[in-house]
């Protein structure tokens, strides 16, 4: 019997953004030294439950950066832009390597904004979905 591991989101989801918002930097980690210059999509897998033994419940949180605090329109513009393609695109699915094979809608929330002390806008958002395994 083969062994079923959970699927990358964060790696295939950072992909599948890339390729629809090729002007945005898109990673699974904020860099250090990021000052909201340019916009910024980070990806993060916050786990779940596995549902049977090949399908993972996998929550994702998003966080949308850029732009500034006082001009925050156009990093909202872009995280419902990005909630969009997250949950609204059915090309997601579909698309080449997908794990994905369904969406909850129940875990899909936001984009919220978010407060702290940096200087540029921030947005977060979080989806869920139901996904294959991989197997090692």
């Amino acid at each position: 019997m083969s062994t079923v591991i959970p699927p990358d989101m964060e790696l295939w989801l950072c992909d599948y953004l890339r390729g629809r918002l090729p002007d945005v930097t898109v990673g699974n980690r904020e860099p250090d030294d990021y000052l909201g210059s340019r916009p910024l999509i980070v990806v993060r897998d916050d786990g779940g439950a596995q549902s049977d033994r090949v399908m993972f419940d996998r929550s994702i949180g998003v966080t949308v950066c850029g732009w500034s605090v006082s001009n925050p329109k156009p990093c909202a513009d872009l995280a419902r832009r990005v909630y969009g393609l997250l949950t609204a695109d059915p090309d997601i699915i579909t698309a080449d390597g997908s794990p994905i094979a369904a969406i909850i809608g129940d875990g899909c929330n936001g984009p919220y904004p978010t407060t702290g002390d940096m200087s540029y806008a921030r947005y977060y958002l979080t989806v869920e979905y139901c996904a294959i395994g991989d197997f090692a």
